[in-house]
């Protein structure tokens, strides 16, 4: 068997998927001290650093001991709680090292036995090792958004020029793809947004959203955030919908006293239900991310 035989075998058997569990569970572990320390809070407007102090309990300072700190399998070893005091800690600790391993282990299909099985080995590990630095830095934006509506500039701001450069080591990248998709990803958000805000006197789509546009542009081109933001707002509508549903039926009927309000009033304020839309942009990410091989076949057969 020559070298490239060798590598593809033990890429594609247990050992392999392992080690891309293994690793994505570890990352996920530091997505989650990223997805705490870096929004600002009114302790820390700046938010904190991700490298001091070490991993501690919230409850009672104690400091987390290596041990205890191994990814997915110390949760369940102390039951979710501090050694300590027993404050308990939130699942979706759990979940985000839980769905980050996932996501490194389907990279690692992706490339080693579905869409990419005729690269080079050292093509597809420079590919693997591209699209593990994209899920993570989407894992974090996301949990980000979520907790906080905000999608930080300390963090696309770097991304935008890494990813950008790391585009150029994929084969088939010209390096104007990724300008012209880090254009259109924050100019076409920075058009839609003013445009909305001028016409309703409110805020739609966030810079923040465009910025994340622009990441994703900078390694995929604009192809990559087309698909992304159609993705993304037909997720997003899907799940816009049952939340206003949710909420509407979680409103108490209208009062005796409100009832001389304005007709409309409280439709107005069902349809103005925060929804934090970078989530759905990055699941649109992910999307094109593992159908971007099967994309260009079906466009080549389609010319």
């Amino acid at each position: 068997m020559t070298l490239s035989e060798v590598i593809r075998a033990q890429a594609t058997g247990p050992l392999g998927y392992a080690f891309a569990a293994l690793l994505g569970a570890l990352f996920g572990s530091f997505a989650n001290v990223c997805i705490y320390r870096l929004p600002p809070t009114d302790e820390h407007p700046r938010g904190q650093s991700i490298v001091s102090p070490g991993s501690h309990c919230g409850a009672c300072g104690a400091p987390v001991r290596w041990y205890d700190n191994i990814p997915i399998l110390s949760y369940f070893l102390l039951r979710g709680r501090c050694r300590d005091c027993g404050a308990e800690f939130s699942a979706r600790y759990l979940f985000v090292e839980a769905a980050t391993a996932m996501l490194f282990v389907a990279v690692w299909h992706l490339v080693f036995a579905v869409g990419y099985v005729n690269d080079p080995p050292s093509t597809q590990l420079t590919r693997a090792g591209i699209l593990w630095a994209l899920m993570f830095v989407l894992v974090i934006i996301t949990f980000i958004d979520i907790d906080h509506q905000l999608i930080l500039d300390k963090i696309t701001y770097p991304a935008i020029p890494i990813f950008y450069g790391l585009s150029l080591l994929l084969p088939g990248h010209s390096w104007r793809d990724g300008l012209i998709g880090i254009a259109v990803g924050y100019g076409g958000v920075r058009l839609i947004a003013d445009g909305y805000y001028y016409l309703t006197g409110r805020e739609g789509m966030g810079y923040g959203d465009g910025k994340l546009l622009a990441l994703i542009g900078a390694l995929y081109g604009c192809q990559g955030v087309l698909v992304s933001l159609f993705v993304g707002s037909l997720v997003g509508s899907v799940i816009g919908i049952g939340a206003l549903l949710v909420t509407r039926r979680r409103s108490p009927p209208p009062s005796e006293e409100i009832q001389g309000d304005e007709p409309g009033e409280e439709a107005v304020s069902l349809r103005h239900v925060p929804l934090p839309f970078g989530p759905f942009l990055a699941a649109g990410a992910v999307v094109y991310a593992f159908s971007q091989s099967w994309l260009h076949v079906s466009f080549r057969l389609l010319k």
